[in-house]
């Protein structure tokens, strides 16, 4: 305990924070690499994939659930980016309006520990459960990460202390996710089980259900309090509804005075929707036309988490060569060059240093533009409206997560190669370089926001809200 003590200057609260993100890390790498491979595998064998109804490049034609079997993995996460889009700003208004934050946390933790127990029992029988409890599992994943999020603000009062724990978690989460695929490889190698996909997916589940345990446990019971609620719900209102209508009014908002932010939030939700397919979308291409194992799957995705490392460093260095919507720009123009590289040099089974290589640039790429994205965004925020617009970048980042797997899915279903299907991830970064192109001067909307400050301060105790509502009443006059 008095080890503990030392560790983020005994905030213990910093100290639950750190250790459930790594527990949730590390439960996402393990089904999203391990038992997605399994399952995929399955899914094959039931559809007789591996043995017979095979046409050129190893495109099955037989189905199950009248899917093809590459269909399935994509369409679930098509579904669960759907759902969470859904049920954010619901989620987002039980959090801020309830006291019921840590009973939420605990019983996501242990419901998420329970659906990992369950998928360690995967076998050839009931391979289209597990898909089912990994959609479940998800969602309430997702859930249980706003809630855990919902605690970083309140860690310290002081905002450079936060930007340095801030850094420091995702470091941790970084390196805990490297750590457990260096494990996984080294004991399947160990094991001499590189392609037994049923065993990986096992061994990944024993692990990641051992760790959260002490993680997700400590942290929930012991570290993380209980909290009011951030703000007392109108009388009028509904939790059922207040969090659309606030997302509505922001938009709303934002169309009127800060066009700069809008578009930035418009390139948010295309790039991150890219960004975010690129894991159920690769997964599925290098298992099902690479045929890679779980293996080496397991090491592209560790690649691209070290090369993601590295991307920051870039973003760093960009920054100072360039603006940051230029910076921004070139990260999504190199993003969808390397998609297209790879539709040409990634043709089939035994190309898995060319795998790696992708996997490296979209990893950087990730890095890079993630990081340059949230450093923007602190730039060009409105004063005093931290809080809603980074409740607001939340759900834009999420709103069409689901889009990108779900076109791979009917354009796979309707015979397209998944070579050129992968090519739809392109469509959002062009999407999304467009956008910040439409956002205009960077400088000028730096400078809009300074100038907002110096207004706020001169007008001394006059808080934002007083200040747009005279700026209404000014616009309602002028009207009539």
């Amino acid at each position: 305990m008095r080890f503990t003590k030392r560790l983020y200057q005994g905030n213990n609260e910093a100290l639950g924070f750190a250790l459930d993100g790594i527990g949730r890390q590390v439960i996402f790498v393990s089904a999203a690499v391990f038992l997605t491979q399994a399952v995929l595998d399955l899914a094959k064998e039931a559809g007789k994939c591996n043995e017979q109804n095979l046409v050129q490049d190893s495109e099955c034609v037989s189905r199950v659930y009248n899917l093809k079997p590459s269909s399935l993995i994509t369409l679930y996460a098509a579904v669960i980016g759907f759902i969470s889009a859904i049920f954010l700003p619901l989620v987002g208004a039980v959090i801020d309006h309830t006291p019921h934050r840590k009973i939420i946390g605990t019983a996501t933790g242990f419901l998420l520990m329970a659906c990992v127990f369950g998928q360690i029992f995967i076998t050839e029988n009931n391979w289209d459960v597990m898909i089912l409890i990994q959609i479940f599992a998800a969602i309430i994943g997702w859930i249980h990460t706003l809630v855990a999020f919902a605690y970083l603000p309140e860690l310290t009062e002081d905002s450079k202390l936060l930007m340095s724990w801030t850094a420091n978690f995702h470091l941790l989460q970084y390196i805990s996710m490297i750590l457990f695929l260096v494990f996984m490889v080294g004991i399947l190698y160990g094991l001499d089980a590189i392609d037994d996909n049923i065993l990986a997916a096992r061994t990944a589940s024993i692990t990641s259900l051992i760790l959260a345990f002490f993680t997700f446990g400590y942290s929930w019971l012991k570290l993380m309090k209980a909290r009011p609620p951030f703000h007392e719900l109108p009388s009028e209102s509904s939790l059922f509804t207040i969090g659309f209508i606030r997302i509505f009014k922001t938009s709303r908002f934002l169309s009127k005075k800060y066009h700069s932010l809008l578009w930035f939030f418009v390139n948010a939700a295309l790039v991150e929707a890219a960004i975010q397919s690129i894991s159920s979308i690769s997964l599925t291409y290098m298992t099902d036309t690479l045929e890679m194992s779980s293996t080496e799957v397991g090491i592209a995705i560790l690649v691209l988490f070290l090369a993601g490392a590295l991307g920051t460093v870039f973003a760093t260095i960009s920054s100072k060569c360039m603006n940051p919507i230029r910076s921004n720009q070139l990260s999504q123009i190199i993003s969808a060059a390397n998609t297209v590289l790879a539709m040409f040099i990634l043709t089939g089974r035994g190309q898995q240093g060319r795998a790696y290589f992708i996997s490296a640039v979209w990893g950087l790429c990730a890095g890079w533009q993630k990081t340059i994205e949230r450093f923007t965004l602190t730039q060009i925020i409105p004063p005093e409206m931290d809080a809603e617009i980074m409740g607001f970048y939340l759900f834009t980042s999420q709103v069409l997560v689901w889009a990108p797997t779900l076109i791979f899915t009917a354009l796979n279903e309707a015979g397209v190669s998944q070579r050129h299907a992968m090519l739809i991830l392109n469509v959002f970064f062009v999407g999304g370089m467009i956008a910040l192109c439409m956002m205009g001067n960077y400088d000028k909307a730096v400078s809009n926001r300074q100038s907002e400050e110096s207004i706020l301060g001169e007008n001394g105790e006059q808080s934002r809200d007083a200040l747009d509502q005279n700026e209404e009443q000014k616009e309602t006059s002028d009207t009539a």
